[in-house]
């Protein structure tokens, strides 16, 4: 089968050059159709445990070049970089453009999936002396998850929960060995120490979707999780999730959206009704925050800007059980009583199916809405998943007490892709942002410990001590549930006695300590800029988009 090659004359082939005699009409593109030939086979696995290829997989060559000559990510921008499609062979591999190896005398390569609280807190304390450091992430910022909430109803705007990962880690964007990746790791190869990277497709590159490989010396998982659907039918197609920034952007438009349509004429007073029916499945922090903030919006801008079709509007919380179950009883009750008085209707079912209009519940009952936000926790990604590692109980990525993955060297995991697994005795910790936090905090003193020992590089850490192994204490939870109320319980687990109090104080204690701990005096500076306009001017309801 002939070649097939898109080149330049300074790209090799391992074996030989290509000459530069080619006749131009035996230079030819080749559009192939189907993307997923490019990609590393997730399903066939080794008996080491790590990535095989496909033996008919099409090929990606890449310029021979050494990785402190790339300076510009992606790839494409790098004209030699170009793909070669040749004839299948049993000994054919896959290429990718990237990163290689680093060689002696350079510093050893750090590469970290994601750019959540884990990630982030871990590149913030990362040593650049001695590490470079490659993040790769389909989004280029934190978002700062407690006040989520508050920006769905105007209370905040959306850049105020959004910090730039360069600015939390500079080096990505200044130092000639670090770098910011935008795309997704689609696999991981733990004998040659690469992970595979797909860019976001109609992205406009040369080829989509844009694969690329970068190899490291130290691997950081901290690729999150994904939301709990338990295999609803119509969650994924009719529901809103609040997880990013972009879900809650598109929680507000609708919202608006919503109570603008119901001032049309010729609505039916049943349709007005279920347009303005604003839905939360599941009564845990996330879902009781967004309930508390919706029933603010509507006590105080809805009342004043939407005065034809204020008394259409609803808020409905559905929990299969108990709200805020981790929280004391006393705090559960007070905040029931809160919710209910202004205007939250709490309501026990479990969902059996959603449908684009309604939700039939498991006695068989309907629930017509006109918005569906779905918070009702997190499980493993499908990243995550498809890994071919151990997992912990759950199905995160099993680490020891020192967040390795026991079963192959130099790679980590953290936050809420991770687990114990459960020959160490230690229970899987929670979802929350805190465990990310001091996971993230602990894992980089760890590495920067073993980097000042010469440990830093792939395969050269097995004889160097850890310290000690991590070591979770719960510093106790709050939530805000509206009108200037918030519940603080400073129990260490959910049997623990400790301090628990609710009300005003409790509002002004949740504030100041989530203000304290948004990542940079800037964002500080938004919150409170936004949280003193609402106060005097209150939310801001442009729908935009």
């Amino acid at each position: 089968m002939a070649l097939a090659r898109v080149a330049r004359s300074g790209l090799r082939r391992s074996g030989g050059a290509i000459g530069s005699s080619i006749s131009e009409r035996d230079i030819f593109c080749e559009r192939v159709s189907n993307h997923k030939s490019f990609l590393p086979s997730l399903e066939k696995i080794n008996s080491h445990g790590n990535l095989t290829y496909l033996s008919t997989i099409k090929r990606v060559n890449y310029m021979s070049f050494g990785s402190r000559e790339i300076s510009t990510t992606p790839h494409y921008r790098i004209p030699s970089a170009e793909r070669l499609v040749e004839s299948e062979s049993e000994y054919d591999e896959p290429r990718y453009p990237g990163l290689e190896a680093t060689k002696p005398g350079e510093k050893p390569r750090v590469v970290v999936l994601g750019t959540g609280w884990a990630a982030c807190r871990f590149l913030k304390g990362l040593d650049t002396r001695i590490y470079d450091v490659v993040c790769i992430s389909p989004r280029n910022h934190m978002v700062f998850t407690p006040l989520l909430a508050s920006t769905c109803v105007g209370t905040l705007e959306f850049r105020s929960v959004a910090e730039p990962v360069s600015r939390i880690q500079s080096t990505l964007a200044t130092s000639p060995g670090s770098y910011f990746y935008l795309a997704s790791c689609i696999g991981v190869d733990t004998d040659k120490h690469e992970v595979y990277c797909e860019t976001e497709s109609n992205s406009g590159l040369p080829h989509e979707p844009y694969q690329f490989k970068v190899a490291y010396d130290k691997l950081v998982i901290a690729a999150g999780a994904e939301p709990l659907t338990f295999g609803i039918k119509g969650v994924k197609e009719n529901a809103y999730f609040l997880r990013e920034v972009i879900h809650a952007q598109e929680i507000r438009k609708k919202l608006l959206l919503n109570l603008m349509l119901s001032e049309n004429p010729g609505i039916s007073e049943e349709e007005k009704k279920r347009l303005l029916h604003c839905v939360i499945i599941g009564g845990g922090p996330t879902g009781v925050e967004f309930s508390g903030e919706l029933s603010d919006f509507i006590m105080r801008d809805v009342q004043e800007r939407y005065s034809h079709v204020k008394d259409h509007i609803k808020v409905t919380l559905i929990e299969a059980n108990e709200i805020l179950s981790s929280f004391d009883v006393g705090l559960r009750q007070y905040a029931t009583n809160h919710l209910t008085k202004y205007g939250v209707h709490l309501m026990r079912g479990v969902v059996k199916e959603v449908h684009p209009k309604k939700i039939v519940l498991s006695d068989g009952s309907d629930v017509p809405y006109g918005l569906l936000v779905w918070s009702t926790g997190v499980g493993p990604s499908q990243f995550v998943k498809s890994l071919n590692l151990p997992k912990s109980p759950g199905g995160r990525i099993g680490v020891d007490e020192w967040l390795r993955v026991p079963s192959v060297e130099d790679v980590f995991a953290l936050g809420d892709c991770a687990g114990f697994l459960e020959q160490t005795g230690k229970s899987v910790l929670p979802a929350l942002a805190q465990v990310a936090e001091r996971q993230g905090k602990y894992l980089v003193e760890l590495f920067n410990s073993v980097g000042k020992q010469d440990g830093g590089k792939a395969l050269s850490a097995k004889d160097i001590s850890l310290g000690e192994p991590f070591v979770y204490k719960h510093l106790g939870s709050m939530a805000s549930i509206g009108r200037y109320k918030a519940l603080v319980d400073l129990r260490q687990s959910k049997d623990a006695k400790g301090i628990s109090h609710a009300g005003f104080v409790s509002w002004l204690i949740w504030r100041s300590a989530y203000l304290t701990r948004v990542v940079s005096w800037r964002n500080r500076f938004y919150v409170g800029v936004n949280w003193a306009t609402t106060l005097v001017f209150g939310r801001d309801n442009s729908r935009i988009g």
